[in-house]
C-alpha cells in the first residue's frame, strides 16, 4: 500500500501545503468536513487566504478530495489510501515495547479472518444458500455459518455496527457476510447467495499474507466508527515502528504532535479504553492481534505479524507449491504453503476437521457424494488427489473412492447437477479471459462503500466524487479594492484607518504585519469586538522558528496597542 517515495512527498511539499495538510489529518484524519469547517481551520502562521490556496493545491495534487451533496455543497476528505502515508510522515510515535515477563496473555489470536471467509465460501460451494422473502438468509444457514466461523460475539462487542436486519445476523456473522459482499466475492442473485466465480479465482490466487493485508484494509475503511480520534488510533496501532510479536500499551491518546495556539482549549484528543479495548478485540478475533494485561491491569497487545510488512506487501499471487498429505485413516493433512486453489478444490469433496498451522479435512463417503452433486465425480477426486498429493494415495483410500463411485451411479444421482463447476479448477489461467488484471491488486478495490452489508461510518464515499475545482482568483482577494498603500507601505495610520485595515483583513482573511512593543510581528485576526473596539487573533514573531514561537500566542488587541502596521495579501 505504501511506499517510501509516498512518504517522501507528503515531507517534500511546499511549506503551506504540508502545514495545511498535517491540519487536517490531525484534526480530521479520513472524516469529512464542509467549507464551514474549511474556513474554521486555524493553521499555524497561516491566515485564511493563505490556508485556502495551499487547499487547493492539495486537491489538485489528489491529497484531498471532494464529492457533491444533493444540494451543491461539498464535502472534503483525505482519501483513505492516503491515511498511512501522513501517519508515518506526520505522527511521530514512541514504539517502547514491554517485557513479555511483565504481560499476562488474556486472549489469543483465532485462527483468521481470511480462514472464516474461505470456509464460508467452501460451504457456498457444497450447498445452495437460499433467502427468505424478506431478503435474509435462512435460520439455518446463520446457525450454520456460526458453527463455520472462528470469529465470535464477543470479538466485536463494542463496535456498535449499523446494518439491516440487525434482528437477525449477529454482529460477528453480519462482518464475514460484509466482508464477502464488499469483496464481490459473493452476491445475491434470484433469492440465493452465490458464488462470484471470477472474482474466487482471483481471491484464491493470493497468498494468506495478500489476504489479511486486504482484508484489515477492507476493516480500517469501513468498520472504525465516524470518529478523527478513532481513526487515527487505528493506524497508530499499525505504526512502521511496530514489531510483530512485541507487545505495546494500547495507546489511547490522539496522534496530534502539535499544540494547539496558545489560549485554544484542547479538545476531543482522547480515545476511551474501552473504545480502544473494542477495537484490538475485534484485531484479536481476525487473527491478527494477541491481548495482554500488565501487573496493573493496563491493556497491551502485540502483532502476530509483522504489521509493516503486512500493509506494505503488494497482493502478489500465491506462489505455494507444496502438495498435501493423505493419510490411511483418510486424513487430508494442508501444509500453510498449499495455494490456496488446490486447498479450496480439496476442501470442497472433505469435510473440515481442524484449522491450524496444518488444516486437516477428512475424506467420507458423504463428503464424496456431496461434491459429485455439486459437479465434482469420484474420477475427477481421485485424478486431483492424484497430481496434488506429495507421497500419492494410499491403496485404501483409492480402493474406497472407486467403491463410493460405484455407489455413486448406482445410487441413481442423475437429477441436475446444482453446481456445476461451482468448484474452480486450480489450474485456471488467473486473467485469462478473465475481467482484466486480478482485481485485488489494488487495496481500494471495490470502490463502492456501499456495496456491502454494514452501513460504513464513511457515508460520503457513496457520493459521486467532484473533481471540479475553484479558480485562484476567486480565493485572492481584488486588490483593485484596498487602498494600494495599505499593502505597500510599512507606516503608521491614523487610529480610524488602523482600525479599518484590521476589520478589512478580518474580511478578507488575511495577515497584517504590526508593530508590537517595538517588535515587527505577524498577527492573523480572529474575530472583532466594537463595545469596547477590541480585535483577536494569533499573533507570531516572523524571525523566530522556536516550537513555542511557532505555536502563536492569541491575544487581544485594542486601539492603539499597535503602531506600524502593513496589509499583507498573498
Amino acid at each position: 500500500m505504501m511506499e517510501q517515495q509516498d512518504v517522501t512527498e507528503a515531507i517534500s511539499l511546499d511549506l503551506k501545503e504540508r502545514s495545511v495538510l498535517q491540519h487536517i489529518w490531525t484534526r480530521f484524519a479520513g472524516q469529512r468536513f464542509d467549507d464551514d469547517k474549511l474556513r474554521s481551520l486555524r493553521v499555524r502562521r497561516l491566515s485564511g487566504v493563505e490556508v485556502q490556496l495551499a487547499f487547493l493545491s492539495l486537491r489538485q495534487q489528489r491529497w484531498v478530495q471532494a464529492v457533491k451533496q444533493g444540494w451543491g455543497e461539498r464535502l472534503y476528505f483525505i482519501p483513505f489510501d492516503k491515511l498511512q502515508i501522513l501517519q508515518e510522515a506526520f505522527g511521530d510515535l514512541e514504539a517502547g515495547s514491554v517485557p513479555v515477563a511483565a504481560v499476562k496473555l488474556q486472549q489469543e489470536g483465532r485462527s483468521g479472518i481470511a480462514v472464516d471467509m474461505f470456509n464460508v465460501l467452501v460451504y457456498m460451494a457444497k450447498n445452495r444458500v437460499t433467502m427468505t422473502g424478506k431478503g435474509v438468509l435462512h435460520k439455518k444457514f446463520i446457525q450454520k455459518l456460526g458453527s463455520v466461523v472462528g470469529l465470535t460475539p464477543s470479538d466485536v462487542e463494542g463496535l456498535a455496527l449499523q446494518y439491516d436486519h440487525a434482528d437477525v445476523y449477529p454482529p460477528h456473522i453480519a462482518i464475514v457476510l460484509d466482508l464477502l459482499f464488499s469483496l464481490e466475492l459473493v452476491a445475491l442473485e434470484q433469492g440465493e447467495l452465490k458464488l462470484n466465480r471470477t472474482a474466487l479465482r482471483h481471491w484464491l490466487a493470493l497468498s494468506r499474507e495478500a489476504m489479511d493485508r486486504l482484508v484489515l484494509l477492507r476493516m480500517m475503511q469501513r468498520y472504525v466508527p465516524g470518529s478523527a480520534e478513532y481513526q487515527h488510533f487505528t493506524w497508530r496501532i499499525c505504526h512502521s515502528s511496530r514489531i510483530g510479536g512485541m507487545w505495546y500499551y494500547a495507546q489511547r491518546l490522539s496522534a496530534n504532535d502539535k499544540a494547539p495556539l496558545k489560549g485554544e482549549p484542547l479538545s476531543g484528543r482522547a480515545l476511551s479504553a474501552e473504545d480502544a479495548a473494542s477495537w484490538l478485540r475485534l484485531l484479536t478475533g481476525c487473527g491478527y492481534t494477541d491481548l495482554g494485561m500488565d501487573h496493573d491491569g493496563q491493556l497491551l497487545f502485540r502483532w502476530r505479524m509483522d504489521p509493516c510488512s503486512l500493509l506494505s506487501g503488494s497482493g502478489q499471487d500465491n506462489t505455494g507449491s507444496s502438495g498435501l498429505f493423505i493419510q490411511p485413516d483418510f486424513d487430508i493433512l494442508i501444509p500453510p504453503d498449499v495455494p490456496y486453489t488446490v486447498k479450496f478444490t480439496a476442501a470442497c469433496c472433505t469435510e473440515r476437521f481442524s484449522d491450524d498451522v496444518m488444516t486437516v479435512y477428512r475424506l467420507t463417503r458423504d463428503s464424496v457424494f456431496q461434491a459429485a452433486i455439486a459437479g465434482m465425480g469420484p474420477e475427477a477426486i481421485t485424478a486431483f488427489f492424484t497430481e496434488h498429493a506429495a507421497a500419492g494415495i494410499p491403496e485404501n483410500v483409492h480402493a474406497a473412492l472407486r467403491q463410493w463411485g460405484k455407489e455413486f451411479e448406482s445410487a441413481g444421482k442423475n437429477e441436475p447437477l446444482r453446481y456445476t463447476g461451482a468448484v474452480p479448477n486450480d489450474k485456471t489461467a488467473i486473467g485469462a479471459g478473465d475481467e482484466g488484471d486480478n482485481r485485488y491488486a489494488s487495496p481500494g478495490y471495490p470502490g463502492s462503500a456501499s456495496c456491502g452489508l454494514i452501513r460504513p461510518a464513511r457515508s460520503e464515499l457513496a457520493l459521486e466524487l467532484d473533481d471540479s475545482l475553484p479558480d485562484k482568483a476567486s480565493i485572492v482577494p481584488d486588490l483593485n479594492r484596498i487602498p494600494i498603500m495599505w499593502t505597500r507601505d510599512w507606516r503608521s495610520y491614523h487610529g480610524s484607518t488602523a482600525k479599518q485595515m484590521m476589520e478589512q483583513a478580518l474580511e478578507l482573511s488575511a495577515k497584517l504585519e504590526i508593530a508590537v512593543d517595538g517588535s515587527r510581528m505577524e498577527f492573523i485576526p480572529f474575530q472583532l469586538e466594537r463595545q469596547p473596539w477590541k480585535i483577536s487573533g494569533a499573533l507570531y514573531d516572523p524571525d523566530s522558528d522556536s516550537d513555542s514561537e511557532m505555536t502563536g500566542t492569541v491575544v487581544q488587541l485594542g486601539e492603539g496597542e499597535w503602531r506600524e502596521m502593513r496589509l499583507v495579501i498573498p
